[in-house]
């Protein structure tokens, strides 16, 4: 019996002494003045739905922001750790560039990537690392880069506007349903493949080729995949020291034995292809070059290695395999939903496929067209690639207006979360924000958009390095998509994507379905 009495009185003492750590944080945002809903033990202000994946995660953001309106900040306990969000043009404007050097850094829970090469990444690195990191490959990113790279992409679109083509025409009723995000992720994959792997792989006719079955393996969240990650949040320490990691390493090993391969063959057999691989080496070496007029030691940190170059071509394969397919899911989806838009799109890329009288389309031709950028910035807009951002303060720093007036006091160690989503969708910055609407972005109206409102590609220094390569991708595809098809709803498409689109892939229950009939 009495053995019984200590053993229980231990596990009080235990539970006792859990929920005092669980809650222990809970009263930053209070005293900070941050308004904020009162948190649950442990979970904090996490729906249970959200964790166990059933919740409408967009459709949520949008709510929590709405809750707050009048207030330049709120904020939230994700699990045990308090994020401000800023709410606040002007201070996303303020952390973002203009007080830029108090916020360099995405917050370390990015970094349960850090686990591997992936730590050595662009949205990994920190402080001066990231700074000349960055500088390095920037000149990768050139508007002339992107015309050396564009015949590899639109080889791409080509090919996947050819699939659509040849199911076409062996319908019998001269239509075709697809589900998209199968289709855009194989196109993705081909993309991802030949411009950061340097490999041709078609998924169109090879459809379970190694490189697709375990890019998408990597790509979907999985239940595990949630749950170690929930732990390196909690216990950092103890899941570094258990040596679990939330990436199957195994397949980010195939990866990069693809790079390690392509660069040992070109090196060794003096081969030039307009790629990623290629441009990073031409980065890797021009870093050296300066290093050694600089009279410095090449073995420095400062260095561009080998390993530095294969964590961004992961990164770029993440970043592509993704996040473009969602973006072409989500713009098909919406052109096929509002068919004078896709009549409009379809007149101005009827009208420059005449001009060119059968030459190929060339990059300088396709980022003119002038619709054809509205309509994709309006897609990003409603549809943004990445729904949040974050920054965390590294120093203590009042962040006041141009009149000096004080709109945030921030702290060093804050995590301060742009949420890009809600902003897009909030009626103070676009007006009717659930409305498909490309004249926002006409010459006429597009001074009427707030400055750090419109946020696809992040904010400031740290955003997207890799836009215009993205921006090159989506309007190819297009192209050819349109020029050659009529998009139109399908039995399974969705009426109310908010709604529908539950769970962590942020993707609506029954797909993304459109059907396709033949122009000519």
């Amino acid at each position: 019996m009495e053995q019984w009495i200590v053993a229980l009185s231990l596990l009080v003492v235990l539970l006792v002494l859990l929920y005092k750590w669980s809650v222990a944080k809970y009263d930053v945002l209070t005293e900070r003045g941050v308004p904020h809903a009162k948190p649950k033990p442990l979970l904090g202000n996490i729906p249970i739905r959200a964790m166990a994946g059933g919740l409408p995660v967009l459709k949520y953001m949008i709510e929590q922001h709405m809750q707050y309106r009048g207030s330049r900040v709120y904020g939230m306990y994700a699990l045990r750790d308090p994020i401000i969000f800023l709410r606040d043009p002007e201070l996303i404007k303020l952390v973002g560039i203009k007080e830029f050097d108090h916020f360099v850094n995405h917050h370390s829970m990015h970094n349960n990537a850090q686990e591997s090469i992936l730590s050595k990444s662009l949205i990994s690195l920190k402080d001066g690392a990231w700074r000349e990191m960055r500088y390095i490959l920037t000149p990768a990113f050139t508007g002339s880069k992107m015309r050396v790279m564009y015949q590899l992409i639109h080889s791409c679109s080509e090919e996947a506007v050819r699939h659509v083509g040849e199911q076409l025409e062996q319908s019998k009723t001269g239509a075709i349903e697809l589900e998209m995000k199968d289709y855009f992720t194989r196109f993705a994959n081909d993309v991802i493949a030949t411009v950061a792997f340097g490999l041709s792989v078609n998924s169109f006719k090879r459809t379970d080729n190694e490189f697709f079955r375990i890019g998408q393996s990597l790509s979907k969240v999985r239940a595990w995949a949630v749950v170690k990650a929930v732990l390196h949040s909690l216990v950092p320490r103890l899941m570094k020291l258990l040596r679990i990691q939330v990436l199957d390493s195994e397949k980010i090993d195939y990866f990069t034995s693809l790079v390690k391969v392509a660069m040992r063959y070109r090196k060794e057999h003096n081969v030039v292809r307009p790629d990623m691989i290629h441009l990073l080496m031409e980065a890797k070496q021009l870093r050296y070059a300066q290093l050694v007029d600089q009279s410095k030691d090449a073995s420095q940190n400062a260095e561009f290695t080998d390993e530095d170059l294969l964590a961004q071509c992961l990164l770029f394969f993440f970043a592509g395999f993704s996040i473009i397919s969602s973006a072409l899911c989500y713009l098909t989806y919406e052109l096929c939903m509002n068919p004078e838009v896709q009549s409009e799109l379809f007149e101005e890329i009827q009208s420059v496929d005449r001009e060119l009288a059968g030459k190929p389309l060339t990059y300088d031709t396709l980022t003119r067209m002038k619709y054809l950028d509205m309509v994709v910035q309006e897609g990003l807009r409603k549809w943004p690639p990445a729904i949040a951002t974050d920054r965390e303060c590294h120093k203590d720093i009042d962040l006041c207006d141009e009149s000096g007036r004080k709109l945030f006091s921030a702290k060093k160690g804050d995590v301060l979360q742009i949420p890009i989503f809600p902003l897009h969708h909030d009626p103070e910055n676009f007006a009717e924000p659930e409305r498909f609407d490309p004249q926002r972005f006409s010459d006429e109206r597009k001074s009427e958009i707030k400055s750090s409102t419109f946020l696809p590609f992040g904010v400031g220094p740290r955003n997207c390095i890799g836009n215009r390569l993205a921006l090159m991708e989506l309007k190819s595809i297009l192209f050819q998509l349109i020029l050659s098809f009529r998009l139109l709803p399908a039995q399974k498409t969705s009426t109310n994507l908010l709604d529908s689109i539950i769970g962590h892939n942020l993707q609506p229950m029954d797909g993304f379905w459109l059907k396709f009939e033949t122009r000519n």
